[in-house]
């Protein structure tokens, strides 16, 4: 059953919500993304000096295990600040499909840092057991530690915004060290209460380990999101829906075959086969075709659309019968 126009932009207008690439045009994308970018390498850098500072006052190890956490963080916004403006640079020659790729290795080397920082720490946590210090200046350390969290929050706000506008995984790989980072923090800062004011000493070292796991599962998270980029991985299945609603929309259309998509940074790529109706002209076809082009762009601002029309009563496959065979009956 085709969808009416007032289900195909219901459908939409809820699919826009979900924070996933191609939804803004290039432009817009580009921008609100070099801008959050450029935000969470300043306060990244904040983040990163104020840990440091206190680090090197209190002697805490849940303090060294957010400062490592800060630091990549810092590296990881880098990374981004550059992926982020190379991915939004137009195809070339060279590169047709465009640069949007640049994000998820930029995801990767994020990775990389992250695992590095986890076997860094727990390095530090068994230096600590077995030579266990006693903190200094707990009290201040807190107070200051309470003051860059609310920092990580108004960031995590303004990230959370960013990605559901654009998807950007580069941004959601960052979103994700913040958020870590917040959540780092208040351990943190129960860790050295526990450890200045009671008698629970091992308290700092039990919370750089839990940090050091949070890292690792962080990493996991990121590498995974990447993989699907990297492997070219379909769009979810509510947005392959969505693209056959929007081709159906018109009568004239009487079959969608061999959808393929993938996203690629900002960018999605959406490929398929329209089954029509012999009698239809060549340039009736061009019209209905462009039609569908359309509407899908409507939903899918950021997208390269490749749609081949096909005489319905042709039995004849098109393309190498390998991905053919491999594609699922749509």
């Amino acid at each position: 059953m085709k969808p009416n126009k007032a289900q195909t932009k219901s459908i939409a207008k809820d699919t826009k919500r979900q924070g996933r690439p191609g939804r803004l045009p290039l432009s817009d994308s580009a921008k609100i993304t070099r801008q959050i970018t450029a935000v969470t390498l300043c306060v990244g850098l904040i983040l990163a000096t104020g840990k440091w500072y206190i680090y090197s006052e209190s002697n805490s190890v849940g303090i060294l295990s957010s400062l490592v956490h800060s630091t990549l963080d810092l590296l990881g916004s880098v990374s981004s600040f550059l992926a982020v403006r190379y991915a939004a640079k137009p195809p070339n020659d060279k590169f047709k499909f465009g640069h949007g790729k640049a994000e998820s290795f930029s995801a990767v080397f994020q990775v990389c840092l992250i695992i590095l920082g986890a076997f860094h720490l727990f390095e530090a946590i068994i230096d600590r057991v077995s030579n266990p210090r006693t903190l200094i200046q707990g009290d201040v350390a807190i107070i200051i530690m309470i003051a860059l969290t609310l920092i990580t929050f108004c960031l995590l706000i303004l990230q959370t915004r960013a990605v559901q506008s654009t998807g950007s995984i580069a941004v959601r790989g960052d979103r994700a060290h913040y958020l870590a980072d917040l959540f780092a923090n208040i351990f943190v800062i129960v860790g050295i209460a526990l450890s200045s004011f009671t008698i629970l000493v091992w308290a700092d070292a039990a919370v750089g380990g839990l940090m050091a796991v949070w890292l690792l599962w962080t990493a996991f998270k990121i590498a995974r999101l990447a993989w699907a980029q990297l492997m070219d991985k379909e769009l979810t299945r509510s947005e392959k829906d969505l693209i056959r609603k929007l081709a159906l929309e018109d009568n004239q259309v009487i079959a969608v075959h061999d959808l393929r998509t993938r996203a690629s940074g900002p960018h999605i790529h959406i490929q398929m086969r329209l089954d029509l109706d012999d009698k239809i002209s060549l340039s009736g076809t061009h019209d209905i075709v462009l039609a569908a082009e359309n509407r899908m762009m409507k939903a899918f601002q950021a997208a390269d659309i490749l749609i081949y029309p096909h005489p319905v009563s042709c039995e004849h496959k098109h393309g190498n019968k390998h991905f053919n065979n491999t594609l699922p009956i749509d």
